[in-house]
Formats: C-alpha cells, sequence, structure tokens
C-alpha cells in the first residue's frame, strides 16, 4: 500500500520539527510494509494547494494521505502516524485529524472541543490521515475557502469545509484530541496535550 505524506509548505519553508515527523511518520509507514510517497507542493493558496496534493497522491496510486502544514507537528518522538492509523482503524473513519492549537494560541481547530478524546467532529487539516479510497467518490473540489454561507452551515476555511463536504457526504471525520501536537508562530511553539 502506498501512503502519500504531504506537506503545503508556504515560501518553500518546512519547520525542523515538522520535518522531523515527516521523517519519522515515513519510517513508520516502511514498519508498517507501506510505500511511503513523499510529496511537496509550494502553498501559493492553501485550499489550491490541498487540492493539488490530493490530486497528485491519487495519481501515485496511493491509498491514503498524511497530510501536515509546515508549521505543524505530532510532539511525540515517534511521529504520529501509528497513532492516527489505529485511531482511523478503531472508528471506521475516513478521515481523521488531530486537535492544534491555533497559530494566535487563542482556540482549538475543532467542533466541539473535547480533551483527552477521539470522536467525531470537524477539524483543521494542521495534521490529518485521509482515506483516499474511501473518498474516492467525493465530488471534488475537496478544499474550498468559503467567504459566505454555502448550505454547510455558515463561512469556513478549507479545513473545515472538508470535513462539512465528507460529512454531508456520509463520510466519518474523526477529531484526533489525544495525540499531542505543536504549533510554530513567529514567538514560540506551543503544544498540548
Amino acid at each position: 500500500m502506498i501512503i502519500a505524506l504531504a506537506i503545503p509548505a508556504y515560501r518553500q519553508q518546512v519547520n525542523v520539527q515538522t520535518a522531523y515527523a515527516w521523517a519519522q511518520d515515513a519510517m513508520t509507514a516502511m514498519d508498517l510494509g507501506w510505500k511511503p510517497a513523499l510529496i511537496w507542493v509550494d502553498n501559493s493558496g492553501i485550499a489550491r494547494a490541498r487540492n493539488v496534493i490530493v490530486e497528485t497522491a491519487i495519481k501515485q496510486s496511493a491509498r491514503l494521505l498524511l497530510m501536515s502544514d509546515s508549521d505543524s507537528f505530532p510532539d511525540v518522538q515517534e511521529g504520529g502516524l501509528a497513532h492516527m492509523w489505529q485511531t482511523m482503524q478503531q472508528h471506521s473513519a475516513a478521515v481523521v485529524g488531530a486537535a492544534f492549537v491555533t497559530r494566535n494560541g487563542e482556540r482549538v481547530n475543532v467542533e466541539p472541543v473535547k480533551p483527552g478524546e477521539t470522536y467525531e467532529g470537524e477539524v483543521g487539516t494542521a495534521y490529518m490521515l485521509i482515506d483516499l479510497w474511501k473518498l474516492r467518490d467525493l465530488p471534488k473540489p475537496w478544499f474550498v475557502h468559503r467567504d459566505t454561507d454555502d448550505g454547510l452551515r455558515v463561512a469556513c476555511g478549507e479545513d473545515i469545509y472538508f470535513c462539512r463536504h465528507a460529512k454531508a457526504n456520509g463520510h466519518t471525520v474523526v477529531v484526533n484530541y489525544v495525540l499531542p501536537t505543536g504549533h510554530l508562530d513567529l514567538k514560540t511553539s506551543r503544544t498540548f496535550s
């Protein structure tokens, strides 16, 4: 099985903690008997970049896609892939996203907020495992930034739109609020568990 490990990198930069986690996830994939396919896309528009990543992963025959933002990382020595895969299997989910403190540190990127649990909800794409096979019939584009209400409740970023789009088409989206994560901002790295 092929797993695409992807980063939409802003200005061609990736945080060293993100790069380390990416390498750990590639080794975990190989330990699981999977073939990792590394995908990097310049983030010249996040919704566009995420859609390019999805199309690239599909063209490379990937079954799974692990997408990590260039400033986000699972804050565990071994990377987060094994934990995300286990959560996906436990919930028979098409999508699992890890909870993150937002860049300004004022909120968490999930709805609803339930620390210490894995549960169905909506989550940002800072660190997300997607089963491309389960979503093969999901209408494209998958990632769209909405400035106005589009029938999926309210205006939203491309990541929450994706979660709502997947759920509206019968797929399970799970929030992983157990995996410790970090989000680099301009001044410091914030982690929580």
